[in-house]
């Protein structure tokens, strides 16, 4: 199984280093999203890191000394959106292998190793984490009746069903043709092409699509500063009362 992190954006906190490299119980963001992730025992994480935050904060240097064999995709300019960073590092995933896309700015509690052998006990063609919430800010996806998604929506609240940035392919082939489908078809989302969309294009190939459900309070968005700081304070409190 291969792991591509998606580092395209820039958003640093108060201290203007990137908000994945803040601090929390002495270890960085980075450092926590990637031991979260090492639980499902992948082959290869892949980094695909804003050239800039190389440049002046080394940040392909401090994944190293996480992974020595991560594979680091610079990202020269901005991209238009999540699809087209994910592309960038398109030889790495075109491939037969299980995929996984994240974000390191959403992190959730629930144990990653369980939820992908959920996906693949399901056998999922495709798998992606739910919660509630009706902010535009997140992508979506509508259920039917038995529980299977019949369509995916970019800041959209098209049903209560938010993701997170946590998205399971069975292929990363499949990811790679239906994300060049999306761009093919030119239908944008604020001028930006979002993972979402390709994930219409798995409904369209009628693949299997796995959603699983997460309580609300086991997803933290850290995108902000302020979210970040909530999330600090959250911790701090939960620590110190056990």
């Amino acid at each position: 199984m291969n792991v591509m992190f998606l580092m395209g954006g820039i958003h640093t906190n108060k201290d203007n280093y990137p908000l994945y490299l803040t601090e929390t119980n002495e270890k960085t963001i980075l450092e926590t999203q990637i031991k979260y992730i090492l639980k499902t025992k992948p082959q290869q994480l892949i980094f695909c890191i804003n050239e800039a935050e190389i440049k002046q904060f080394h940040a392909d240097s401090a994944i190293l000394q996480i992974d020595p064999t991560a594979k680091i995709v610079p990202i020269r300019a901005q991209t238009n959106g999540a699809i087209c960073t994910a592309l960038l590092g398109i030889e790495h995933i075109d491939n037969d292998n299980e995929l996984i896309l994240m974000a390191t700015n959403d992190f959730m509690e629930d144990d990653s190793e369980e939820i992908v052998k959920k996906f693949r006990e399901t056998n999922a063609d495709v798998g992606v984490v739910s919660f509630d919430s009706i902010h535009p800010r997140y992508s979506f996806v509508k259920l039917c009746e038995n529980g299977e998604p019949v369509e995916f929506a970019e800041k959209n609240p098209i049903s209560k069903n938010a993701l997170v940035s946590f998205y399971y392919f069975k292929h990363g082939k499949d990811f790679v043709e239906c994300a060049k489908e999306v761009i093919r078809k030119d239908s944008p989302v604020n001028d930006n092409f979002y993972i979402s969309q390709s994930l219409n294009e798995m409904i369209l190939r009628h693949k299997k699509i796995v959603v699983h459900k997460i309580l609300s309070d086991k997803f933290h968005p850290l995108k902000t500063e302020m979210q970040l700081e909530e999330y600090i304070y959250r911790y701090k409190e939960e620590n110190k009362n056990r």
